[in-house]
């Protein structure tokens, strides 16, 4: 009986190595910079009297800088800026966040796993053995070359989506940093 469960566990983790392999191969066939690229720009989201405005600009050869502000009536409730650089280890964009009013700064994983969703997951480093993942995490689905969803999610559960546009006018985009 012992002989029969350790084949069947032998044979169940190898299915399981064989299908990460090739989520990992999928993956790493996805050219994230040019991928990430699709973020440059000005983008806008408005709803109710709440506007989100993020900013991405060329850093290098394969990163972005990006500043983002919140504001509630005109208010400024959040600020920060951000920049972005690709790890070719991990294929993915790490993401170094400075917020304007707090002394924290935050890392962010940013990934596609596909060429029109991306996922920005939060990280958190207590020491250098101990790094786990944020509670929050955001998806944002490119539905066109102008418009993508986000969806902000904390603990798995979605808390809010938001829809951003992208400001072709340059007035508007001086204008929202």
């Amino acid at each position: 009986m012992k002989k029969l469960f350790l084949i069947a566990m032998v044979f169940a983790s190898m299915m399981l190595s064989t299908s990460e392999l090739h989520a990992q191969t999928a993956q790493s066939d996805l050219n994230q910079i040019e991928l990430h690229k699709q973020h440059l720009g000005t983008w806008k989201s408005e709803y109710n009297d709440t506007t989100e405005v993020y900013v991405y600009t060329p850093y290098g050869k394969s990163g972005m800088q990006a500043s983002f502000k919140k504001t509630y009536k005109g208010k400024i409730l959040f600020q920060c800026h951000q920049l972005w650089g690709y790890d070719k280890h991990s294929n993915r964009m790490m993401v170094m966040q400075f917020e304007k009013t707090s002394p924290n700064a935050t890392i962010f994983l940013s990934n596609f796993p596909s060429k029109n969703v991306n996922e920005i997951i939060p990280v958190i480093i207590s020491d250098t053995e101990h790094i786990k993942k944020g509670v929050e995490e955001w998806k944002e689905v490119f539905t066109s070359h102008d418009v993508f969803l986000q969806n902000h999610m904390v603990y798995n559960k979605t808390i809010r989506v938001r829809t951003f546009m992208r400001v072709n006018n340059e007035k508007e985009s001086k204008k929202s940093r």
